[in-house]
């Protein structure tokens, strides 16, 4: 986590990740409970964007100790977090669309 909190475009990327994924649940959670959704639909609905989402942006800033320029994982670490979170918005705005 320290290298997250030295980056400040890497503490930013991962902050709008979090936002975007925390929307998401909120809006899962919402319709979940207004309409019929089974409780292990709703803890799915939380933890799947978790796991898929948060873990690899953790795991990919753990990778900028094995490369000693950090060029390449820092690539990958922005571009993995811009198309995530292009990913949380599409799915916010269907979310939202589907009322």
């Amino acid at each position: 986590m320290s290298i997250i909190l030295a980056s400040l475009g890497m503490k930013v990327a991962l902050w709008i990740v979090m936002i975007l994924v925390g929307l998401t649940i909120l809006a899962h959670l919402i319709r979940g409970l207004r309409g019929s959704k089974a409780m292990g639909e709703l803890a799915e609905c939380i933890t799947r964007p978790v796991l898929l989402d948060l873990l690899p942006l953790l795991l990919l800033a753990l990778l900028t100790r094995a490369d000693p320029t950090h060029v390449l994982v820092l690539i990958w670490y922005y571009l993995a977090a811009l198309f995530i979170a292009l990913h949380r918005l599409l799915q916010l705005g269907e979310l939202l669309r589907r009322r």
